[in-house]
């Protein structure tokens, strides 16, 4: 990130960034194979961000934040189950 995003600009991509790991989640639990490069970079991004905002600013997005951490274990949660059912299926050997 070159110049510091807003609290509105953060929470936005925020926003995209659950939408997105929601949509993976929802895509792996089908079965869909999905490149999740670059999903940890967005994160990290996004955790700089809000630290870059003032305390009270940041602290408002606190609860989404939540959300998404709270998603992206819904996702690891998926994706072990999938590779689970993968290995089980003989496709490990």
């Amino acid at each position: 990130m070159k110049d510091k995003m807003t609290q509105d600009e953060v929470a936005k991509r925020l926003k995209t960034v659950t939408d997105y790991v929601r949509d993976c989640e929802r895509r792996v639990a089908q079965g869909d194979i999905m490149d999740l490069q670059g999903l940890d970079n967005n994160v990290i991004e996004l955790c700089d961000a809000i630290a870059a905002l003032p305390k009270d600013e940041g602290q408002a997005l606190e609860a989404q934040m939540m959300t998404l951490i709270e998603d992206l274990e819904k996702l690891a949660d998926v994706m072990r189950e999938q590779h689970e059912k993968f290995e089980a299926a003989g496709g490990g050997a």
